[in-house]
């Protein structure tokens, strides 16, 4: 079996650790370790973000193939990247046999048959539930031993049928499953009832060597395998600052060439060792550049001039170098919020700023009426950012899980670059601290349920404070309103959210388009920037946001959403795609940006 996904897709939706179904089959995403040697060529790497490689400890980032990608269910390709059969257990349409072929993963889907009828593989579809732990790991469901449990047959045959019992509705209760040699039958809601008896394994489905058991304490191992909550990816993003202050950059004209070259990258991990084991050799350090030097001058283009030992030293030698590929970072320590510190200073400079991936311009809010609230716009007509998969969670469990479960370590990480256009909104810190001075017990009193579900959830998101939320929602209402005026569609725009109160004082919004091509700017977010535009579009935002159709619910009873933490917030006002919100559709209450007297709670807008 073979499809194409975008590369978007293969590190997001669809990456490691991910259910995909395709052609009415069911695959699970295999991770790096089980990729094939052919992706990670040179042709793959993109230009990486020296920011985003320390912080990741990294020195390249690779992005898959995306059109000549195809996904196999054995991944025995070249370029192709694995996927794992999941779950094991198909059923039959035409007789209703339930089987595990978990052990012919080998054999091509197209080449399978039913084991009891002989039907072809277009007969044969996954069984629809799986067992998810909440340590995160997933499993078949150990349909014959739950089938017999309590049993005094002593049964254990794994030839099952499955089948609809008329007249028993459309719940779990009408499905039936019963065993071929002994008669025994059980309805689903039954089974589930029984599935604190399985013991969970820590491993993932397509990890051949079996892990030590775990302990299970989740209250619903029993899950639909398309659930959402399955797999949410984590992402590490920065925006592409080479050639300003703000960005330690390689040698500029020399990047794209140096960077990739295979003798830079081994150059540098031997004196990253070199470091590392306290060795002190300068004979050794200038030969190991030289020879560098040699072979980079060798490989070199012919319309290259000479390159020089000093600009090879240069790349070798810079911070990269106290990176090594037996160093892996821990997932729980990464502070990827420290990366938007650099980004906030240059978004927020005076002027123009145009480098080589950024050009953007900033002015002040003239308009008396807005720059109480916002206190400068900049409007970006070019800009990239590059995203890279580290790893994923399940259920917003605190659990995370890298995206290489071997004990091998890897010096790169999958990812992809994309370029767009935006437009960077600079809110009045001043005005939010009085705001929020001023109305501490009301916003306290509707933040506290939010915050209570954040710890009783151990939420990998921020935490949801009074300047978080508000503008986390301002973005989400802007954005739906940008979709109506500047041409693109809401999937189209994305969120970038700069927050933080002490020595970072941050507070600004991002809101971009990004596509995986230079094209990705048609101009049309950026002419919103225009201050009268952007007036016009906050006025008409706060109008529509003051009322929703899902009112008075939706304000004052709220709409919780995924894991209970949300306020005021439904699809009727200030929900988007999952994939243009940055933080899964979370934290997000109306109430703090337009207010409402029948709950008593002042909004921070009032462009009355």
């Amino acid at each position: 079996m073979k499809s194409k996904l975008r590369k978007s897709q293969l590190l997001t939706s669809f990456g490691v650790g991910a259910i995909v179904e395709i052609d009415d089959q069911s695959l699970i995403g295999m991770d790096i370790s089980e990729w094939p040697s052919g992706v990670t060529s040179k042709k793959f790497r993109i230009d990486s973000i020296p920011r985003l490689q320390k912080i990741l400890k990294k020195q390249y980032f690779i992005s898959p193939p995306a059109a000549s990608s195809e996904i196999y269910d054995t991944g025995n390709d070249k370029y192709s990247l694995p996927y794992r059969r999941f779950p094991g257990w198909l059923e039959c349409r035409k007789c209703g046999s339930l089987r595990n072929y978990r052990n012919l993963h080998n054999i091509k889907f197209e080449n399978l048959k039913c084991l009891k009828c002989k039907a072809k593989s277009k007969f044969l579809s996954p069984i629809r539930f799986i067992y998810s732990g909440d340590n995160g790991y997933l499993n078949d469901i150990w349909w014959n031993g739950l089938l017999h449990a309590g049993e005094t047959s002593g049964c254990t045959s794994d030839e099952l049928t499955k089948k609809t019992i008329p007249g028993r509705g459309g719940g779990l209760f009408a499905i039936e499953i019963s065993c071929d040699s002994c008669g025994v039958k059980k309805n689903l809601q039954e089974i589930k009832g029984l599935i604190r008896l399985q013991q969970p394994i820590a491993c993932q489905p397509w990890q051949e060597v079996r892990g030590a058991k775990v302990e299970n304490k989740n209250h619903q191992p029993f899950q639909q395998r398309s659930a959402t909550s399955l797999y949410q990816p984590l992402i590490a993003s920065a925006l592409d600052l080479s050639g300003s202050k703000y960005e330690d950059d390689l040698v500029e004209d020399l990047d794209e060439y140096l960077s990739d070259h295979d003798s830079i990258i081994e150059a540098r991990h031997t004196l990253a060792q070199f470091k590392k084991l306290g060795i002190k050799d300068k004979d050794a350090e200038k030969k190991l550049i030289t020879n560098a030097a040699e072979k980079i001058n060798r490989d070199k283009p012919y319309d290259m001039q000479e390159i020089s030992v000093e600009a090879v030293s240069k790349v070798i030698t810079q911070d990269l170098e106290e990176i090594a590929p037996e160093e892996e970072v821990n997932l729980y320590d990464i502070n990827l919020e420290s990366l938007k510190i650099s980004e906030y200073q240059l978004l927020s400079e005076k002027g123009r700023q145009k480098f080589k991936n950024y050009d953007g311009e900033r002015y002040e809010v003239s308009d008396k009426s807005l720059s109480k609230y916002i206190s400068s716009i900049t409007k970006i007509r070019r800009l990239r950012e590059v995203r890279v998969l580290t790893g994923y969670t399940r259920h917003f469990y605190p659990t995370i899980h890298s995206v290489n479960s071997s004990n091998k370590v890897y010096s790169w990480l999958p990812g992809y670059e994309v370029y767009g256009e935006g437009i960077f909104i600079n809110f009045n810190k001043k005005s939010i601290g009085d705001w929020v001075k001023k109305n501490s017990k009301s916003i306290n009193e509707r933040l506290q349920r939010m915050q209570e579900r954040q710890e009783e959830t151990a939420s990998n998101l921020p935490y949801p404070s009074a300047r978080f939320v508000l503008l986390h929602t301002f973005s989400h209402l802007l954005i739906k309103q940008l979709c109506f005026e500047s041409g693109y569609d809401s999937a189209s725009i994305k969120e970038k959210l700069y927050v933080e109160e002490g020595s970072n004082d941050m507070a600004g919004v991002l809101i971009y388009t990004a596509d995986g091509d230079t094209e990705g700017s048609l101009g049309g977010l950026v002419r919103m920037g225009d201050e009268e535009r952007l007036m016009h579009s906050v006025e008409s935002m706060l109008n529509s946001a003051k009322w929703c159709s899902s009112d008075p619910t939706c304000m004052e009873i709220g709409s919780p959403g995924t894991r209970g933490l949300n306020n005021a917030a439904c699809h009727a006002c200030a929900l988007i795609s999952e994939t243009s919100c940055a933080y899964m559709n979370a934290l997000l209450d109306r109430a703090l940006v337009v207010g409402s007297e029948k709950i008593g709670i002042n909004g921070f807008f009032d462009l009355t």
